[in-house]
């Protein structure tokens, strides 16, 4: 299914190359918190659908990270069903290393930004 092209914001012009980014800038001109729905799970877990989407469209072109990401959901959804003791461990090492590896590249993307804000002399 391929993804009909994004309209621009009617506001400001600013065109979109994927629906995070527009959902994104509404939300910011709404001054809303950022869109991040969950999915309410049995035994207390909650994933994370919102960023889940993201991440798998972000390492869309990189199968070994979807294959790491969809295992981890899997594992997640396994022990919310089942609660089992000695994957709880497992499963939270699983979420924590996925989202140190989405939290570094968004320091590095956070810190180019900066980088070329500061060269355009803003």
């Amino acid at each position: 299914m391929k993804f009909k092209k994004i309209p621009k914001c009617k506001i400001c012009g600013q065109q979109f190359d994927n629906i995070f980014e527009a959902t994104d800038h509404l939300l910011d001109d709404a001054g809303s918190e950022p869109f991040d729905p969950k999915l309410i799970l049995p035994s207390g877990y909650q994933l994370m659908i919102g960023s889940l989407l993201r991440c798998l469209y972000d390492y869309a072109d990189k199968p070994e990270n979807i294959r790491e990401i969809t295992q981890s959901t899997y594992a997640t959804l396994y022990a919310a069903e089942t609660n089992p003791g000695k994957m709880k461990r497992f499963i939270e090492d699983m979420i924590i290393h996925e989202h140190m590896s989405s939290f570094d590249q968004d320091l590095v993307s956070l810190l180019e930004e900066e980088t070329n804000n500061e060269e355009d002399g803003e």
